[in-house]
């Protein structure tokens, strides 16, 4: 239907108009996204214009339940298919990245570098990582991100975290309303929501297996934890003999 007049000719007018104004915003975001990209490539001397970006992070509790999360952002969208979640081995924060990176430059071949990796943490997770791609010998660009702490916690406030930028060129202290730092603050925060999101499920599903270890074994929390001192894994301790648990609790470790 093409109605020349009256109230449905009104609507035919009135979608034609939204629908080329939501064309008109998205051309002006895409050309600023766009600008923005080049600017970061500039500022920074990279060697690509950062089209792909794989941002990671790690989340613990106590050397616990150590998880890592890389997620993926590509034409100004997070390219949630592309995300993905790591179970670690290692214990403290710097190991478990080592950890994280390693593994997934192993998938190079199979699943292609990006052009940049976006990093959580400071000089010393720059380095690491640069080391890394060095002995992969693919060729990306890395960014670190270091949070704003106060008092020895991460300061997040939108808009107001003086968080801190490492490069090769060295160390960059942005404006809070610096366009590059809230684009690397905005990736970040999903990768560290992403990562947080994957810890509280694998807390939990632990938590259900320590409780049924507990009923099945007649074991108290206290010595249960002792285990996990001891063997590290619930996985570990559910494949023990009776005798075996009873000479590891009668243990002084």
């Amino acid at each position: 239907l093409q109605p020349i007049k009256g109230k449905k000719a009104e609507l035919i007018t009135l979608a034609n108009n939204n629908a080329t104004e939501i064309l008109r915003l998205e051309e002006i975001q895409t050309s600023q996204y766009n600008e923005l990209l080049v600017e970061i490539q500039t500022f920074f001397a990279l060697t690509h214009t950062p089209c792909r970006i794989e941002v990671f992070d790690t989340s613990h509790h106590a050397g616990s339940q150590c998880v890592g999360s890389m997620i993926v952002f590509e034409n100004n969208d997070f390219i949630k298919q592309s995300y993905r979640h790591f179970s670690l081995q290692a214990r403290d924060e710097y190991a478990q990245m080592r950890e994280l990176l390693t593994r997934r430059a192993h998938k190079f071949e199979e699943n292609p570098p990006p052009d940049c990796w976006l990093i959580d943490g400071g000089s010393a997770q720059f380095n690491l990582a640069r080391e890394i791609i060095e002995s992969s010998g693919a060729n990306v660009d890395i960014i670190a991100i270091a949070k704003h702490k106060i008092a020895g916690k991460a300061h997040r406030a939108k808009g107001s975290a003086n968080d801190m930028l490492h490069s090769h060129k060295g160390i960059h202290k942005l404006s809070p309303s610096d366009k590059k730092l809230q684009f690397f603050q905005k990736l970040r925060d999903e990768a560290h929501r992403f990562a947080i999101t994957f810890h509280r499920a694998t807390k939990l599903k632990e938590l259900t297996r320590i409780k049924i270890l507990g009923n099945k074994r007649d074991l108290t929390h206290a010595q249960i934890e002792k285990l996990l001192r001891i063997y590290g894994s619930i996985k570990v301790i559910e494949n023990l003999n009776n005798t075996e648990i009873k000479e590891a609790l009668r243990s002084k470790k």
